[in-house]
């Protein structure tokens, strides 16, 4: 089955090639009578050589294996036009070399880019196919001439001309709208603008019908610049299979009605007239190729920057998306933080209240023991009344102190994971946020103090404001003193009269360079990579007071090792977030920490 399967394949590409080969002579020889059908030196040379461009562009696409058709549509029709078999022969291995030679040059140069791809592709395209190779269909055509005897009616220099211009000309004028058509998407300009392809059309015809019927002389040099600006336009507006499809129509026509002795390059030297007209069509050719070329580009350049710009647009919205995530991984890692320290703190006091109750539960069995069998002494009541009163004051003490960690912990916890906005003493809560974070801070031998206003109510969003204190704080602990350091770090809250907080936190550690000062709160800029630091700290205190807080972070540190100070001015009273944003109740009054600390 297999076997049977590769047959059936090989025979049907073997007629898909034999078929292919067979359009291209049907076509080649076509197209050749209609070229012969204008004859400029003997019966065998024309001006205007179709079957050419037909050549290039069946190469261009299908390879050598298309060089059967182009011989036989070439040495067909020679045969058919003069009946010299050895003149027939060479002008159809004539006509097959140099389309051969053009594509191989072009695809080894250029690889696989497309012909028409920009200015140096249609710099090689008229340089190759069209002025060099055609050299070398004109040289064996004369060859040919001369082995076989054919009179080509003129001198030898004037034939060879005559035969490397229709050649040039069929590469220039065919070639290129046989070779774009397959391109992709090649016709969707001209689908897009059908109406313009459709005036152009009718407006040449109308003009090539004027010029053949009216003689004024001011209509033949005015119709010359029309044609030029109707191939102008349709190079601006018709892109480059469009213009050479027009080109083409246009070129047909002027042919056609130059040989009727019609039209604005028609004189009563038949020789002449071809002439102009061949300069004419070379200049029109050329010149709407490259404005079409231009515009392509133009085009492909607006189509990559467009492009470019939406792919940038996308990459910073995912990078945006990236960058709050990671803020929002940022806020979680460190009430992670709190968490984690928190409950080691808390079980520090919890362990010896749990301890002082195992030892008190152990000496009340041994009371009851001794009630229970009539031995308890004085002296044993004595020292378990004692033991009694030592437990308790240490429970007492301890679980006070687990009291005030997890009140602070739920103050500070519970704002820092809701975004609500309410009425709070500032002073007492800074309080709170430094209590919660003694477990981290304690791992330091640095001091930490709070200085200024011992009671400052506010109206704004604790949880922004537990974030800066905490970032502000940690990154002073954190970076600002050299390893094994000790310092001071000093919050201090003031009001102004004005009805904005000032909060500094400052540092006496190393201070910071200019360098740093200026980068500071960028995102995700920091000096302690090594130390896992992410370089979001300072960036998230800056957003929470500059976004949210309704207020400005700063910082100095003019001196090396005098410290730094960071300031964060904000109303007492916050900006609504919306404006429909309502403010929540009171909330139950913290508890009272010097009150705590003289029970405890």
């Amino acid at each position: 089955m297999r076997v049977r399967h590769g047959g059936g394949w090989l025979m049907a590409q073997a007629q898909r090639l034999l078929l292919a080969n067979l359009f291209v002579a049907l076509a080649y020889a076509a197209t050749g009578w209609l070229g012969l059908q204008v004859p400029f030196a003997g019966e065998a040379v024309t001006l205007v050589w179709p079957p050419a461009g037909i050549a290039f562009a069946a190469i261009w696409h299908g390879g050598p294996r298309l060089l059967p058709g182009i011989f036989l549509g070439a040495a067909g029709l020679s045969f058919a036009s003069l009946g010299n078999p050895v003149f027939s022969l060479l002008v159809g291995v004539g006509n097959c070399l140099p389309a051969l030679v053009a594509c191989t040059w072009l695809h080894r140069t250029r690889g696989a880019r497309p012909l028409f791809d920009g200015p140096g592709g249609l710099v090689a395209f008229l340089a190759v196919p069209v002025l060099l190779s055609t050299i070398l269909g004109a040289a064996i055509g004369m060859l040919a001439a001369l082995a076989s005897g054919v009179s080509l009616g003129e001198g030898l220099a004037s034939a060879w001309i005559s035969w490397w211009v229709g050649d040039a000309m069929g590469v220039l004028l065919v070639a290129p709208p046989l070779v774009l058509m397959s391109a992709p998407g090649a016709t969707a300009l001209l689908r897009r603008r059908w109406v313009t392809a459709l005036g152009l059309v009718v407006g040449g015809a109308l003009l090539l019908s004027a010029m053949a019927v009216l003689e004024p002389l001011w209509l033949r040099e005015g119709g010359r610049f029309a044609l030029f600006c109707l191939i102008l336009t349709a190079g601006l507006r018709l892109g480059l299979l469009g213009t050479a499809l027009y080109t083409l129509l246009i070129a047909a026509g002027l042919t056609l009605m130059t040989a009727g002795g019609l039209g604005p390059f028609a004189a009563t030297d038949y020789h002449a007239s071809f002439a102009t007209l061949l300069a004419a069509l070379s200049i029109l050719a050329v010149a709407g190729l490259a404005i079409a070329t231009v515009m392509a580009t133009l085009r492909r350049v607006m189509l990559a920057e467009r492009e470019a710009r939406n792919q940038a647009e996308q990459a910073l919205t995912r990078l945006c998306q990236t960058q709050d995530h990671l803020v929002q991984a940022e806020k979680m890692a460190s009430l992670g933080r709190l968490v984690a320290g928190i409950a080691h703190e808390v079980n520090t006091p919890v362990g010896t209240a749990l301890a002082a109750a195992t030892r008190l539960a152990n000496d009340t069995r041994g009371i009851e023991q001794a009630l229970a069998t009539g031995t308890l002494r004085r002296e044993q009541m004595n020292e378990y009344i004692d033991a009694t009163s030592l437990a308790a004051r240490i429970l007492q003490s301890n679980m006070e102190r687990a009291a005030r960690l997890i009140e602070s912990f739920k103050h500070v916890a519970v704002d820092r994971t809701r975004q609500d906005r309410r009425r709070f003493d500032l002073a007492g809560y800074l309080e709170e946020v430094v209590i919660s974070l003694r477990p981290q801070t304690r791992k330091t031998a640095h001091a930490i103090a709070l200085t200024g206003a011992t009671r400052l109510p506010v109206d704004t969003y604790p949880d922004a404001v537990a974030q800066l204190v905490t970032n502000l704080l940690v990154n002073a602990v954190t970076h600002a003193f050299t390893d094994g350091r000790t310092g001071r770090v000093e919050l201090d809250l003031r009001a102004d009269p004005a009805g904005w907080v000032e909060l500094r936190v400052r540092d006496d550690g190393k201070g910071m360079s200019r360098e740093q000062l200026d980068r500071v709160f960028e995102p995700f800029f920091t000096t302690g990579r090594e130390k896992g630091g992410s370089g979001l700290g300072l960036y998230l205190a800056y957003s929470q007071v500059s976004q949210k807080l309704g207020g400005t972070l700063t910082v100095e540190s003019s001196t090396p090792n005098r410290g730094t100070c960071f300031l964060a001015r904000f109303p007492a009273v916050a900006p609504p977030l919306s404006e429909t944003g309502d403010i929540r109740p009171d909330p139950p009054a913290p508890i009272d920490l010097a009150a705590k600390r003289r029970s405890a």
